[in-house]
């Protein structure tokens, strides 16, 4: 290990292929996972969506991608880089950062959701909680959806395709080139659960290079994590159809023309990022953030 630390030290190309690795290793770690629960006959694939069980199959292996995950980044620290886990970007506060992307999250699946409502031909809402569920199981239910769920989800996604990649390449590279490679990883990993569509591959890469360019802003990995569970919150509230995983009421629109259903969220998230540049550049995130690293002139 202290042979290959000097050569991680001396050579670039070594610096970006090994942070690389241990980001893919961080998510193709599920890999692996599906076919172990496959053996239980447990089919996570089919369970990764609005609609999935809340089952112990599938709650126990869903806990453990993310403790998995987690331990590859945090050896990572430890090993190669000799940092503690909490450079990156989580020794900050935790909560009113938390919120205030919580809220933003909010905000922009909302208008998603707000534009194609105001387009659709038919809009239909279904109850989905049981009138015989007891106020303790839905309250028990619905704090496993929220922080076990949406929370944990955010978490280990931005710690392994943001925080770490961002932390460890800032210094090295245009962080530009980091927020390309991270949102390229970010969207293609997202298709192994998911059918291709441009519009969707267009979202998703501009969601990841805009939640990138926030955590670099703020060096805050709890903004971020905040405004992901946020945006996750909406669907899951408003558009599944399992109480158990945190659904209000069915929403279900239909008779939306194509181009709208697959570029609202495109529109939406080329505002946003006009509206994060216009607040980085009225000095929003060093007065807020005050402890935010130095930025580069390449983001300045």
């Amino acid at each position: 290990m202290g042979k290959f630390r000097k050569l991680y030290e001396k050579h670039l190309w070594l610096k970006i292929v090994t942070v690389i690795i241990i980001v893919l290793l961080s998510v193709a770690i599920m890999l692996p996972l599906v076919k172990i629960a496959e053996l239980f006959g447990i089919n996570i694939r089919e369970n990764a969506g609005l609609n999935s069980k809340v089952e112990f199959g599938n709650v126990f292996f869903f806990f453990l991608f993310g403790v998995c995950s987690i331990s590859i980044i945090w050896l990572a620290q430890k090993y190669i880089h000799k940092k503690p886990l909490s450079e990156l970007g989580l020794q900050r506060k935790i909560w009113l950062p938390s919120l205030i992307g919580f809220i933003i999250g909010v905000t922009l699946a909302a208008t998603r959701y707000f534009i194609l409502i105001v387009n659709a031909e038919n809009v239909n809402y279904t109850s989905v909680i049981p009138e015989d569920v007891s106020l303790i199981t839905y309250i028990g239910y619905y704090l496993y959806f929220f922080f076990g769920f949406i929370f944990w989800n955010s978490f280990i996604e931005e710690l392994g395709m943001r925080a770490y990649p961002i932390q460890k390449l800032k210094k090295h590279m245009n962080p530009h080139i980091v927020f390309t490679i991270m949102g390229l990883i970010f969207t293609v990993f997202h298709f192994f659960l998911h059918d291709f569509s441009i519009g969707y591959f267009i979202s998703l890469f501009m969601t990841s290079y805009i939640f990138s360019l926030l955590y670099y802003y703020s060096g805050s990995i709890w903004l971020v994590v905040g405004i992901h569970s946020g945006t996750n919150w909406v669907g899951f509230s408003f558009f599944g159809t399992n109480w158990e995983l945190g659904t209000l009421c069915n929403i279900a629109i239909s008779d939306v023309a194509n181009w709208i259903v697959e570029y609202v969220n495109v529109f939406i998230y080329i505002t946003f990022l006009l509206l994060v540049l216009f607040l980085k550049k009225k000095g929003f995130f060093r007065k807020h953030f005050p402890k935010t690293n130095e930025i580069p002139n390449t983001l300045k």
